[in-house]
């Protein structure tokens, strides 16, 4: 008798499929996992951002000032205060301390980080030319914070993140590593969330001063200056002409009046002068 070799039968060791075929199909099977564990991140953001606990946050806001180095300042601080004391009754932002540090950093920037800590960079505070002014950008910031969208830039690195400090603790190696890898603090917020901001401080500037002066000063200011790169405050959408009009259109609804401003406070002046004193 003739021997005739031929392939066995198909079972799961052997597959009559070609072998590239099999490749694309392995590869198509990881990139549409991998497609749907980023996509199911991006859907877990805010459910996160709505019960990250306060301990997580906390330690978030410790590791976030890590990376904005940053001193307390009394100036600051009592201008914070003087906004914080006329939230709106029932805000859940009344239920927190907040504390606001001046950051040596030539831009004009300020941040809302986890921990409901503020920094203002000392190249803002070197912008502004009254006090209404500082205190929209410190309301504005407050916005932030009241639509927890400090959390939400964080994006699909504070999924990874909180899960890693629920399941090994805020302080082990896999938290301390995960957050190196996967948080940024340098995303922009979106067009809706800096709107939302923006018509947050408006009121907030208006409780505290009962009129909206310096509501636009500052980002028009900036605006109007051709030829330097925005900074963040403009840099986000939508674009700084466009929030300018948005602000004009409220305070035109609203009926909110317009007056003096308030000047900047030698104690302000003096803290903005040492720090210019440091750039030179």
């Amino acid at each position: 008798m003739k021997f005739t070799p031929r392939l066995p039968d198909e079972n799961v060791n052997v597959s009559r499929t070609h072998p590239l075929a099999e490749l694309a199909w392995l590869l198509g099977g990881l990139l549409l996992l991998c497609l749907l564990v980023f996509g199911g991140l991006g859907l877990a953001v805010d459910l996160t951002v709505d019960h990250l606990p306060t301990r997580v946050e906390n330690w978030l806001g410790d590791y976030a000032r890590r990376q904005f180095p940053a001193r307390e300042s009394a100036p600051l601080q009592r201008r914070l205060d003087a906004l914080t004391a006329v939230l709106p009754p029932g805000s859940p932002l009344r239920d927190r301390i907040f504390r606001v540090r001046l950051s040596s950093d030539p831009r004009v920037n300020a941040v809302a980080l986890p921990g409901n800590t503020i920094v203002i960079f000392s190249g803002l505070l070197d912008a502004v030319t009254s006090e209404n002014e500082l205190s929209m950008v410190l309301a504005h910031e407050l916005g932030h914070f009241a639509h927890r969208d400090h959390l939400r830039q964080l994006g699909r690195g504070l999924v990874i993140t909180a899960v890693a400090a629920l399941l090994f603790g805020e302080r082990s190696g896999v938290t301390e590593l995960a957050s190196d890898l996967f948080l940024t603090w340098q995303a922009s917020y979106s067009r809706r969330q800096e709107a939302a901001a923006d018509a947050y401080a408006l009121e907030l500037l208006v409780a505290r001063y009962g009129q909206a002066a310096g509501a636009t000063d500052l980002f028009a200011r900036l605006a109007a200056k051709k030829g330097r790169r925005p900074s963040r405050l403009l840099a986000s959408h939508p674009y700084p002409e466009k929030r300018i009009e948005l602000l004009r259109q409220l305070i035109e609804q609203r009926g909110f009046p317009i007056a003096e401003r308030t000047p900047l406070g030698d104690d302000l002046r003096r803290l903005s002068a040492e720090e210019a004193g440091k750039g030179e």
